[in-house]
């Protein structure tokens, strides 16, 4: 039987995160994109409101608010969620927050015949596009569940696993 070596749960930053809930950075001005340089929409800028100069960033944001088809354009609603997608937005490009991945990964070793053995890692599948500042009992849910499909997947290997209790009872999220 193959033997558990050692169990751990890894928290890492998702690389190619999706936006698609927060909304879209771009130079392109629509009616209710918001200005990145004064956080207002276009729609309510005072007249003569210089537009700010092309850099490297985008000038615009065109929040996600109306994604979920409840808001229109204009309404107080999709105003009060535009601005908070935006503000999400803008403390993601201050690095106050970060979209990470969770998996559980197991060492496992088995033998090769003539007395050697070999270590393997198999991990869980994985869950992605987690918000880092989401709260630890949110975090510590998504890692249970990391750690039941790793077990599932263990138990498909015919690994030994009486001391998974012992080896995964206060695992914590390592980065």
């Amino acid at each position: 039987m193959n033997k558990l070596k050692s169990v751990k749960v890894k928290a890492a930053i998702d690389e190619n995160p999706d936006f698609s809930t927060i909304g879209e950075y771009t130079d392109k001005a629509e009616e209710w994109s918001i200005c990145r340089c004064c956080g207002e929409y276009v729609a309510e800028l005072p007249e003569g409101h210089v537009e700010p100069p092309i850099g490297r960033a985008c000038r615009y944001f065109n929040p996600f608010a109306a994604g979920c088809s409840v808001e229109e354009e204009g309404t107080e609603d999709y105003k009060l969620y535009g601005k908070q997608d935006f503000e999400r937005a803008e403390a993601y490009n201050r690095g106050d927050w970060n979209y990470i991945g969770i998996t559980a990964e197991a060492t496992i070793s088995y033998s090769t015949g003539n007395g050697s053995f070999r270590l393997e890692w198999l991990s869980s599948g994985g869950l992605w596009g987690i918000e880092s500042d989401s709260g630890d009992e949110y975090l510590n849910e998504l890692k249970d569940e990391q750690l039941a499909d790793l077990k599932q997947h263990l138990e498909r290997f015919n690994v030994d696993l009486s001391e998974w209790d012992e080896m995964t009872k206060d695992l914590e999220l390592e980065d």
